[in-house]
């Protein structure tokens, strides 16, 4: 009897460990709703897979837009900037961005959404391990 419930208990702590989501996160911007999607909850220190689903106020997806993510760790005493831009790029109906973590500890995400002359950001803090 132990034994079947020492077996159950592994499988249920596998079985956890394997369907893990992603990190989710939404804002809204005057003109947009931004859905960001990371592929590891908890950012982990190294790369890191971020999407963003973007759509207008009628809820159609964005796909025209330059979408540029800058992530950066607050400034602390005695530490470099730790401050990286990049623009993301348009997979389907979403922006893909690689960001390489390389501290543990607090980041903000900034996402500068420029389309048709306008830019709307949207802003995100996440916390890396």
């Amino acid at each position: 009897m132990a034994q079947c419930f020492a077996a159950l208990l592994v499988f249920l702590l596998l079985t956890d460990v394997s369907f893990a989501r992603d990190y989710r996160a939404r804002k809204k911007t005057q003109n947009y709703s931004v859905e960001m999607t990371i592929d590891r909850n908890p950012p982990i220190v190294a790369s890191n897979r971020l999407s963003l689903e973007i759509r207008d106020n009628s809820g159609r997806q964005l796909t025209d837009a330059k979408v540029l993510v800058n992530y950066y760790m607050p400034p602390m005493p005695g530490m470099p900037p730790m401050n990286y831009k990049t623009y993301a790029q348009p997979s389907g109906n979403e922006y893909v961005v690689i960001m390489d973590l390389i501290m543990a500890g607090p980041w903000n995400i900034v996402v500068r959404i420029t389309r048709e002359g306008k830019t709307d950001t949207a802003r995100f803090a996440i916390d890396a391990r």
